[in-house]
């Protein structure tokens, strides 16, 4: 085609011309296409992007709600069980102010772990009911809604965007979901509660229990949170038919006046160590039995970490003290202790009563280490005042009180509970158990070996409905026996190892790294090269092998489905193997650790909650 050809100029006549612009429609360049659709790919990216974004929008409001929803129904499950234990605050009875005020209580619980502003949500008031009655078992229902703020709406309805735009009203009811948490709890018909309470009684606990110089005593802070348990279970009453509480104060010794009679054959009365002016019966200036007693030993000489029976062929012992069988030398200095010059007297005593100095020590002229092993020698000066030693000394003074459904009883208990002596945990433990253990009771054991109570079937066989033992064990520190120029020395006289004797043979129990204790001591000396003196307790004998015998005390204990709460307490108390020893003594779960007074009673509250039998149903 030539250059002229008119078809491809568009010049000329007829039907055979060409438009010129038909023909540049026809050969557009790819530029000239994309100018020509920028509208059309504006409007479908338009479009997408506003699917995209309230898709986006939509997954936001999907996850915020089922974020809310979880942490609004665990904090409603919170809240039911708490309220559920709470009913015990108000002896079962929600009517009245009582109802108010539980409700009160129940909002608090929800609203302590639910956030007014989690998640921008408008949190509203729960709903909380009682149904039910003690005898058939309680069911509380609670159930709660919540607006959580959507962001949806505001991208998918014009409607709410102009009038957010315009700065109008938000809170129309499109623009948030509702949030819905239900359940219900069921408050199972009281159990009947065997309590044993085995509280650490020792001089220690007459320090402040924050370790401050005016802070309140750590009996004082035992006393009030031991009188909060009572209120938490027995509510207004003074006694009921379903919770029977008792008390086991220990030191190196328990008492067992008036709770076991020393007239049965559970008990041997013998005086093997010295039996110079002492006896069972109080004559002239014989003081008598004081309460306490001594654990049973095998014909080898092995103790055992058992409940033991009043039948049992293997027979408790009095404690007691007495001087040495070959006298005590007491040494009376009058210008300074060892100097011996001719104004000392040397007096030997051979028997109980006697009058010591206040201050003086044992076996600090004769022995090396000072005042180390049974006292053979009382060193004193003589210009200070006197102390009287008898056969109960050492015996723990307030003595246990056994299981008992009266509060008032116990109430008194608590208020006469003193502070004094050394640590043996293993024996508040044995004697704890003891009155759980049914073979005590009147019932089986015989009216004068059982324990003396006007129930003679308490404890409860354990074969009883709905039965719980339980245990609570509280110390403010670990074992700590005695001390070097102690006196008398309690690692020679204690309930646990028995009168004028450190050994605590027993062949069945076995420590971490296989030995078994068949040497074991009240000292551990064997452990630390023949050396009793822990400098770091306060100079008192090593608690090693008392640890592994209390060990398998509590594993026993355990076996035998009573359930063990153990608390460490004051901030003595925050060494590990203090809280190492009783971890391990407690239930899996039921350890804890209070550093001060107030700690303490939190900790008694929750485990008065615990003790109610508690379950989530929906």
């Amino acid at each position: 085609m030539t250059q002229n050809d008119p078809r491809e100029t568009g010049i000329g006549q007829g039907t055979g011309a060409i438009p010129r612009t038909a023909s540049r429609r026809g050969a557009r360049s790819p530029r000239d296409l994309v100018r020509a659709d920028d509208g059309a790919f504006s409007m479908v990216f338009a479009m997408i992007g506003s699917v995209l974004i309230g898709t986006l929008c939509l997954a936001i409001d999907s996850i915020g709600y089922t974020m809310s929803q979880t942490q609004m129904q665990m904090a409603l499950d919170v809240a039911a069980l708490s309220s559920g234990a709470d009913l015990a605050h108000y002896a079962d009875t929600t009517t009245g102010n009582n109802d108010s005020q539980w409700q009160a209580d129940a909002q608090a619980y929800y609203e302590g772990n639910m956030p007014s502003t989690y998640l921008g949500m408008k949190r509203q008031p729960i709903m909380a009911a009682v149904t039910g009655d003690r005898t058939s078992g309680k069911t509380i229902n609670l159930s709660t809604s919540s607006l959580k703020p959507l962001l949806a709406p505001f991208f998918l309805d014009p409607t709410i965007s102009a009038m957010a735009a315009r700065g109008g009203d938000a809170g129309d009811p499109r623009t948030y979901a509702t949030v819905r948490a239900s359940n219900a709890v069921i408050r199972l018909p009281q159990t009947l509660l065997e309590l044993a309470m085995v509280l650490d009684n020792t001089g220690s606990m007459s320090d402040s229990a924050d370790g401050t110089v005016n802070g309140s005593s750590k009996l004082q802070g035992l006393k009030d949170a031991t009188n909060t348990l009572l209120t938490a279970l027995y509510g207004q009453s003074n006694s009921t038919t379903m919770t029977y509480v008792g008390l086991v104060p220990f030191a190196s010794t328990v008492n067992l006046t008036g709770a076991l009679s020393g007239s049965g054959s559970w008990m041997n009365p013998v005086f093997t160590y010295n039996s110079k002016n002492v006896a069972m019966k109080a004559t002239g200036d014989v003081a008598g039995w004081g309460g306490c007693a001594v654990e049973p030993r095998d014909a080898s000489g092995n103790l055992s970490p058992a409940a033991y029976l009043p039948s049992s062929s293997l027979k408790f012992t009095p404690y007691y003290y007495n001087v040495p069988p070959n006298g005590l030398n007491v040494v009376t200095f009058a210008h300074g202790f060892c100097h011996n010059t001719k104004d000392d007297t040397h007096t030997m005593v051979n028997n109980v009563p006697l009058m010591l100095s206040t201050n003086g020590t044992q076996n600090y002229c004769n022995m090396n280490p000072r005042g180390i092993n049974i006292g053979t020698e009382f060193d004193q000066m003589n210009n200070s005042g006197t102390q009287t030693i008898t056969q109960n000394s050492q015996c723990m003074g307030q003595p246990v009180t056994f299981l008992t459904n009266q509060r008032n009883i116990l109430t008194t208990a608590i208020e006469n509970m003193v502070a004094g002596g050394s640590t043996i945990i293993p024996e508040g433990l044995l004697w704890g158990w003891r009155m759980l253990v049914p073979d005590w009771s009147q019932n089986l054991a015989g009216a004068a070996n059982g324990w003396i109570s006007t129930d003679p079937l308490l404890p409860k066989p354990i074969t009883t409905q709905g039965l719980q033992r339980v245990m609570i064990v509280l110390t403010d520190g670990e074992n700590q026996i005695g001390a070097a120029g102690s006196f008398p020395n309690a690692l020679w006289f204690n309930g646990l190892s028995g009168v004028g004797t450190n050994s605590m043979k027993a062949s069945s129990v076995t420590r971490t790294d296989g030995s078994t204790l068949a040497n074991g001591q009240t000292d551990s000396a064997e452990l630390y090269g023949g050396n009793p003196i822990d400098t770091s307790s306060g100079y008192a004998g090593y608690p090693d092998d008392v640890n592994t015998f209390q060990n398998a005390i509590c594993t026993a204990i355990k076996n035998s489905n009573v359930t063990i709460y153990a608390i460490t307490f004051g901030f003595n108390a925050s060494n590990s193997v203090a809280q190492t020893a009783m971890r391990d003594c407690a239930s899996p779960g039921d350890y804890y650790h209070a550093p001060d007074n107030a700690t303490l009673t939190t900790i008694f509250k929750q485990i008065a909650g615990n003790l109610g039998k508690l379950r989530l149903t929906k």
